[in-house]
């Protein structure tokens, strides 16, 4: 009489022994990640990355969402990233909130936005802290450059200005990042 242990290996071993004679079906390719189609461009991004001071050299981190929305041979965008500013060397929380438009060309996204940075009025909160007082900043000008590979990743290359009649140190920010949902998918429409 077979033991217990041979009666639970048999069912086991009848499955690795059908698996091993096959199904007469061709082979599958080992890296199947090429079979699949590419992301497509207008999706909901979470990027992070850092913000350079052209001037000074000074870095700082910046994270957030960018939502796209391509249509065509063009785009239009909205973004919402969070980030620490040094005034006076005391650190600030803030965000930059903003919207942007472009071209698009293959998997490549070229254009403008025009951001603003959003600081809590209540030192040292978050800005996006709800229900407390919020005040809109310094408003810039941007050239972004990004890149969206078939695999939904992100890297996107953005040169900020003053916008007239501000005051703000022009910087160069690198964010990286993935695709994380389709476009309306939480609310997150433009």
């Amino acid at each position: 009489m077979p033991s217990l242990f041979h009666r639970s290996l048999a069912p086991g071993a009848l499955a690795a022994l059908l698996l091993a004679c096959g199904s007469g079906e061709a082979p599958v390719a080992e890296d199947s990640r090429e079979a699949l189609p590419a992301a497509p461009l207008s999706g909901t991004y979470r990027v992070s990355g850092t913000t350079v001071d052209e001037a000074t050299g000074a870095e700082r981190g910046v994270s957030g969402t960018v939502i796209v929305i391509a249509e065509g041979d063009g785009y239009t965008s909205s973004f919402d990233l969070a980030t620490t500013l040094h005034a006076g060397g005391t650190p600030q929380k803030a965000e930059l909130v903003g919207r942007g438009e472009g071209r698009v060309e293959g998997r490549r996204l070229t254009g403008t936005a025009e951001t603003q940075l959003i600081v809590a009025l209540v030192p040292g909160v978050d800005a996006g802290f709800g229900l407390l007082p919020r005040m809109a900043t310094t408003r810039i000008l941007n050239r972004s450059d990004a890149t969206i590979a078939p695999d939904g990743s992100v890297t996107i290359e953005i040169e900020s200005d003053p916008a007239p009649g501000e005051e703000y140190s022009p910087t160069r920010t690198i964010l990286r990042g993935r695709r994380v949902a389709a476009v309306g998918i939480g609310g997150d429409v433009p």
